[in-house]
């Protein structure tokens, strides 16, 4: 049994108070209002630049509604700047995690210099206080760095990258159809022009990677917007049967190699992923083919006969000079 003299009582009780302070202070912070990320920033904006960012806003207790105040003070840009929400928007009871988008558009005539400044965000208890407790102002700051440029960035990250199975090439008539690797690549443009890899790279090897079967290149693709995510598909011609294999890609940015790796295609005996197509527009195929033989026909004869009209008028020509004469 312990018996506390004055002094030591003093301090025992000292100590518990401030531990049940620092208790409530912990619980009010856990009870707060946070933002994520806190930052607006974009150093490579140039004139016409559209721009946009999530910022998720989260709280501890979403036990009641909570009104949101969003002021902007980026001496310069605040009229460029836009919230998705509005300026002052409502979280209901029981959100507890929400995005506010927020975006910049730059003006055609904008001025080539940094913005800085930050967004302040603002809540409000929508009732009031309760039961005479006074009610708690929380908020956070954004802050803001805005490059505007007179230059042309054209730069990009690559997120991931994907393969799907393929079906093998086919003859019609006496062509080949090449089947196409379908090149899947998420990319980022951080740029302020369009952007995507100049040239993509197939190196295609055996089962057992030892042999180099084929080598395929692609270098138009479609392109992503400024400062968006997008996927950008590289379709790549191979005449490969059906069969395994592995390929080293290299994704090229202008001259360098951003991305390299290896992945597995599995290329498939044709009918395997769809049917082979019987019809087209209604028509057997096989229709189509004799309709195509025909045309052929009967343009090159339509050709040749041209050709013998033309021979045959220049006969005629030259036997009535020699008569005129």
């Amino acid at each position: 049994m312990f018996v506390f003299g004055g002094k030591k009582l003093r301090i025992f009780i000292g100590v518990t108070i401030g531990f049940f302070i620092l208790l409530f202070l912990t619980q009010g912070a856990w009870a707060g209002f946070g933002i994520t990320p806190p930052y607006f920033i974009n150093h490579n904006l140039t004139r016409g630049s559209h721009f946009e960012k999530s910022i998720w806003l989260t709280r501890g207790d979403p036990s009641e509604d909570l009104r949101i105040e969003v002021s902007v003070d980026v001496p310069g840009a605040n009229e460029w700047i836009s919230i998705d929400r509005g300026e002052s928007f409502i979280l209901e009871k029981g959100e507890q995690k929400t995005a506010m988008v927020i975006k910049i558009d730059v003006p055609k005539r904008a001025e080539f210099k940094s913005y800085p400044g930050y967004i302040r965000i603002t809540t409000y208890p929508v009732n009031g206080s309760k039961g005479g407790q006074v009610a708690i102002i929380l908020g956070a700051r954004i802050e803001v760095d805005l490059d505007v440029k007179d230059i042309k960035i054209f730069d990009f990250e690559i997120q991931r990258v994907n393969t799907y199975d393929l079906e093998e090439g086919h003859e019609i008539l006496w062509w080949f159809s090449p089947s196409k690797i379908s090149f899947e690549m998420e990319i980022e443009n951080t740029g302020n022009v369009k952007a995507a890899p100049n040239k993509v790279v197939f190196e295609i090897y055996d089962a057992r990677e030892e042999n180099l079967l084929e080598t395929v290149e692609v270098k138009r693709m479609n392109k992503i917007n400024p400062f968006e995510t997008g996927t950008v598909i590289a379709k790549l011609p191979t005449k490969l049967l059906a069969g395994s294999y592995w390929a080293v890609f290299k994704i090229f940015k202008k001259d360098e190699v951003v991305k390299e790796g290896r992945v597995h295609l599995s290329i498939l005996p044709r009918g395997t992923l769809q049917p082979i197509p019987q019809e087209w527009f209604g028509i057997r195929i096989w229709v189509w083919v004799l309709m195509a033989i025909i045309l052929i026909i009967l343009s090159i004869s339509g050709w040749l006969a041209y050709k013998r009209k033309e021979e045959i008028e220049k006969i005629v020509k030259k036997i009535l000079k020699k008569f005129r004469t």
